[in-house]
């Protein structure tokens, strides 16, 4: 990780600091996970909340807190309105000091080996990290994102979703130089009620790629055309295993050369 002072921390996002300024080096949102001097942002979700753990994580010896509320302790923490938020608007700002060139996946299935093998080969070329196993949402790309610092060449992103609008989240995060929608299934009908509503959350991985960024486009996805606005002036790679007179690209391959070429 790059490291980080909690002053900048505080403007990144728009929190108020509590106790002296200190420059951070690891960021963990998990108090059994706690390591010496580390950030400890204190997340909450629909079944927990992560602040009865604060007590735990200073005796393991935190060196300050991102919380939502404000807490009684010797240590220096910062008061934010929303500490997911906050953890995501920490990891774009790393991500915007990086020259890594990034690739990010998402699709109805396939993408979590596409990206292991992707990030396999890209590593001979230069240092790559990559997501950590599924770890595709609006928490686990921020810890991805979180990991990068200058020695890092490449980083392969995997974008994944539950409902409309995560992806867009995640994207406009990550700022990818390419990004591959793999397929689209049916999957996840739950939160995105029909395959065009499985499309549409997929094709959110466009809002967040960067000028003169590369698409590559599986062209037998379902409801390809009602794509077509948001990448009209990008390049563009097509690849099908359906369609006659379309060459079909070993993706695997394909994608790292292209990114060796970028970098």
């Amino acid at each position: 990780m790059i490291s980080i002072s909690l002053k900048t921390i505080a403007m990144i996002t728009n929190g108020q600091l509590c106790g002296k300024d200190l420059l951070i080096d690891n960021i963990i949102i998990d108090s059994r996970k706690i390591i010496k001097n580390c950030l400890f942002i204190v997340l909450i979700g629909k079944n927990f909340d992560a602040h009865i753990f604060i007590k735990d994580a200073i005796e393991k010896g935190c060196a300050a807190i991102v919380t939502q509320k404000h807490i009684q302790c010797h240590i220096s923490y910062i008061i934010v309105q929303n500490t997911s938020l906050a953890l995501g608007q920490i990891a774009a700002w790393v991500r915007k000091q990086t020259n890594a060139k990034i690739l990010a996946i998402t699709g109805s299935c396939g993408k979590t080996s596409v990206k292991e093998m992707t990030a396999s080969i890209l590593r001979q070329n230069g240092n790559t990290i990559s997501t950590i196993g599924n770890f595709n949402n609006n928490i686990g790309v921020p810890l991805t994102l979180l990991q990068l610092n200058h020695s890092h060449k490449y980083a392969v992103i995997e974008l994944g979703a539950n409902k409309p609008s995560e992806i867009s989240y995640i994207s406009n995060m990550s700022q990818p130089e390419i990004i591959l929608i793999n397929n689209i299934q049916y999957a996840h009908l739950q939160g995105f009620k029909s395959l065009l509503g499985v499309s549409q959350a997929k094709s959110e991985i466009f809002s967040g790629l960067r000028p003169n960024g590369t698409v590559v486009i599986n062209l037998d996805s379902h409801h390809l055309s009602k794509w077509k606005k948001n990448i009209i002036n990008n390049n563009i790679i097509y690849f099908s295993i359906k369609k006659k007179n379309i060459v079909i690209f070993f993706l695997v391959i394909l994608i790292p050369i292209y990114m060796v070429h970028l970098s």
